[in-house]
């Protein structure tokens, strides 16, 4: 049963500063994308606290995965600047786990490469996948395989975690496992940045809403 973040489920949020005085996670200063000498995102300035929530929106090649690939790091700014204060990771759907292993052990072997390896059980654990933890990752659907990669980054503890379309695949219980995932990572003083064509459930928790087109916000 997935419960709210907090000591009974393996992990321990520190007070801190709140978002509205915590300084900048991640900055971007200007910050903008050329591709085979044409512009695809223009320049952004954009920053972003800690324990903050922001959901992008857009229609398909808006660039919401370009916004993402750039303040994860990713992809270089082609003028102007990034800044982040700590970890980055990007996750795009249910991505970047080997189907071969086990949905623990695929969990352990990426939240050991942040040296947290320890983190692993607790996480499957907030994701609600204890009766899927040895079973591979080639055999889930599709919502199963984005849940294991949530536990994943979570395991990793970034100071910032850009999720993109994770919503996709996810049906009701998994819809509640992201928004449970988001809590968590929030009240530990994470920073994250979500792109999604399914924004309802998150909007309502949001700290900030970016809607992109053509390769640039459009509304904040």
């Amino acid at each position: 049963m997935l419960g709210r973040p907090g000591v009974e489920d393996g992990w321990r949020s520190p007070a801190g500063p709140s978002p509205a005085t915590a300084a900048p996670v991640l900055r971007l200063t200007r910050a903008s994308r050329v591709h085979g000498g044409s512009p695809v995102w223009a320049p952004l300035d954009l920053a972003l606290a800690a324990g903050t929530l922001t959901v992008v929106t857009g229609p398909n090649g808006a660039g919401k995965s370009t916004l993402l690939r750039l303040a994860a790091g990713l992809t270089r700014p082609s003028t102007g600047g990034r800044e982040c204060a700590g970890r980055a990771l990007y996750v795009r759907g249910g991505g970047g786990l080997r189907s071969a292993q086990t949905v623990l052990g695929a969990v352990s072997v990426t939240a050991g490469l942040a040296g947290r390896r320890e983190a692993a059980t607790a996480a499957v654990q907030l994701l609600g996948l204890q009766a899927l933890a040895h079973r591979r990752v080639g055999t889930l659907s599709a919502g199963e395989r984005v849940r294991a990669a949530l536990a994943a980054a979570v395991a990793c503890r970034p100071a910032l975690l850009c999720l993109d379309e994770p919503t996709a695949a996810l049906d009701s219980h998994g819809m509640q496992a992201l928004v449970t995932v988001l809590d968590t990572i929030r009240a530990d003083g994470g920073t994250v940045l979500v792109a999604t064509h399914q924004p309802d459930a998150l909007l309502a928790a949001a700290d900030g809403h970016l809607v992109v087109g053509d390769g640039r916000v459009v509304l904040r």
